[in-house]
């Protein structure tokens, strides 16, 4: 069975490496790896073009895009696999993910979407871990997994469709909440599956990610006062957790039951 990863890059060069050799180390046979970089003028499509050269695995485009949401959908559309994950490039996967991964599909032929825990990195050095909510009535008004660690079969991209344009900073969220208002069917896998970096587009623009949160919601059904409730509630909760993380008192959400301390990953 085939698992696509996309990848997408624009002047990446400083963790690019990193994320793209720990897709090509996964001991999974079928990998089908694909980079849609937006034009690139640092570094990125040198260190794309020498990987590419030694791995026929790799296939990728640099031309300009509307945005991450047309560059993860350019991704999609150039996917060969039956699972597609999404791995931003300067996260990383966990060793075994993808056999992992492909494991509990051959397992799980049901489900469409199989998503684990993530390790949380402020530049090298870990953090915490961080299990997913997991889908649920919270769904509507936050994201409930782990976007590095989660894999979508292709079937329900074709189901529901790919990523919003609009949406610039949350159409990850958006996504989730449409695969969860769909029907389609969830699978845990307690286990790392992948490591993220703070520093995102979604760390940095806490606002914009409750605007759109807000709006995504509301366009799909939810009640504007409780979209409206608990977009001030993410801000709040946002706010908090930029100030522990700026005070170095990371030691504090991990008393929330989603985060583990750095190494107490379960199932590794």
């Amino acid at each position: 069975m085939i698992v696509s990863v996309i990848t997408v890059t624009l002047n990446s060069e400083r963790h690019l490496e990193e994320a793209m050799e720990s897709v090509l180390a996964q001991e999974w046979p079928e990998l089908d790896y694909v980079i849609v970089d937006g034009g690139s003028t640092d570094g990125t499509l040198a260190i794309v073009r020498r990987l590419a050269e030694g791995d026929p695995r790799i296939r990728w485009i640099s031309e300009p895009d509307r945005g991450i949401s047309d560059a993860f959908n350019k991704g999609i559309a150039l996917a060969r696999g039956e699972l597609i994950g999404i791995l931003n490039s300067d996260d990383t996967y966990a060793a075994g993910a993808l056999r992992a991964v492909a494991e509990a599909f051959a397992a799980n032929p049901e489900c469409d979407v199989f998503h684990g825990d993530m390790a949380r990195f402020e530049g090298d050095r870990e953090l915490f871990v961080l299990k997913p909510a997991g889908p649920g009535p919270a769904t509507w008004h936050e994201m409930p997994l782990n976007h590095p660690a989660t894999f979508v079969t292709r079937r329900a991209y074709d189901d529901v469709g790919t990523f919003d344009l609009g949406l610039r900073v949350a159409m990850d969220y958006d996504l989730v909440l449409r695969l969860y208002r769909h029907g389609c069917r969830f699978h845990y896998l307690p286990q790392v599956l992948a490591g993220m970096r703070y520093g995102g587009a979604s760390d940095e623009r806490l606002l914009a990610v409750a605007r759109e949160v807000y709006a995504a919601s509301v366009r799909l059904g939810y009640p504007r006062w409780r979209a409206g409730f608990w977009s001030g509630v993410r801000v709040g909760k946002g706010v908090v957790k930029r100030i522990l993380r700026r005070l170095g008192l990371h030691g504090v959400m991990r008393l929330h039951p989603r985060f583990h301390g750095a190494g107490t990953k379960e199932g590794n």
